[in-house]
């Protein structure tokens, strides 16, 4: 759930990069502040696979929140990842005892608000539940079932300037996920510590104020942005990301993106560094703009196809892997 496939198609297409971009139902596991600029009612899915050489592996992402005015945001989310089989569980005769499925669930409470104006702070209240084991226990083993409480932090600061039919906005975004480096296991003698992930970002979103083609749609707008991601508590993973997205008339967008990060240097068929380009696209469905009625209601749908990433020098040819999202917005 920290390195695999991620909740929102649009980030992976644009280099994995999220942490200063406001206004995404999905900010919750980059940049938990950017929940504060959202509106209304939010309500998303999202699903991915394949995981590898696991095609009945899956992920399925769950998220809704709710912007209470004038005090900020309150979400919930749920991420998801199962292995797609069951475990058979016998005795020393063979004999069947039980089964089980592996999986992962985390659980997220999100709270943000705008504290002072154009500043935006979010926290992460998160409960991981691991799943990869049996319950039963053997001596002084036991099946590899986890709870843990970890806490995240985010700011953001924008920075809004209005010239003409030009709107700029320029975003500094900083988290840090795990801020309290809670340790995952079966017990606290066999804990292992979940990554603490520190994510420093930049972005430029440009807003054309130009209605030319349909009176009550924006004809262009373009977003790009930076993001440094350091892992301080290992000294692999972390790495640079960047991302370019489009917008044609609120409706269409074409993104695309890259990252690099350190993976490794104590494996003979291993690669040091892994690079990869990123691209996809969304579409947005404003129906509040484009009939008569005053439904306040965007419909937005997202998606990546790409090659799954190889760490390894001696293989390359995995299956592609592949993320939509689903996000529904009603707007009070």
């Amino acid at each position: 759930l920290f390195f695999g496939k991620q909740p929102s198609a649009r980030a992976e297409a644009m280099g994995r990069s999220f942490a200063s971009v406001p206004g995404d139902a999905l900010s919750y596991y980059y940049n938990p502040a950017g929940m504060a600029s959202l509106e209304g009612l939010n309500l998303s899915g999202s699903f991915a696979g394949p995981y590898y050489l696991l095609d009945t592996a899956k992920y399925n992402y769950f998220s809704a929140s709710y912007k209470i005015k004038k005090y900020g945001t309150v979400g919930f989310s749920r991420d998801y990842f199962t292995y797609g089989y069951d475990v058979i569980v016998t005795d020393e005769f063979g004999n069947i005892t039980g089964k089980y499925e592996p999986h992962v669930t985390n659980y997220r409470l999100t709270l943000s608000s705008e504290v002072i104006k154009d500043l935006l702070v979010g926290i992460n209240l998160n409960l991981l539940q691991g799943r990869y084991g049996s319950d039963v226990s053997v001596g002084n083993e036991r099946g590899n079932n986890s709870d843990v409480f970890y806490a995240d932090l985010g700011v953001l600061k924008l920075i809004n300037i209005q010239s003409g039919k030009l709107n700029h906005k320029f975003n500094i975004g900083t988290s840090l996920m795990n801020l309290n480096s809670a340790e995952y296991g079966p017990d606290a003698s066999q804990g292992d510590k979940l990554p603490v992930i520190l994510r420093l970002g930049v972005s430029y979103d440009l807003s054309v104020n130009d209605k030319s083609i349909i009176k009550k749609l924006n004809s262009y707008n373009v977003l790009v942005n930076a993001e440094y991601e350091d892992l301080l508590n290992s000294k692999y993973y972390g790495g640079f990301h960047s991302g370019l997205e489009f917008t044609f008339l609120e409706m269409l967008s074409l993104r695309g993106g890259y990252y690099t990060r350190e993976i490794t240097d104590n494996c003979s068929n291993c690669k040091d560094k892994l690079s990869e380009f990123t691209y996809g696209f969304g579409v947005n469905v404003p129906v509040r703009q484009l009939s008569d009625s005053e439904v306040p209601l965007e419909v937005k749908f997202d998606y990546i196809n790409l090659k799954q990433p190889s760490q390894i020098t001696t293989k390359d040819d995995w299956k592609n892997f592949h993320v939509y999202t689903i996000r529904v917005n009603w707007i009070f």
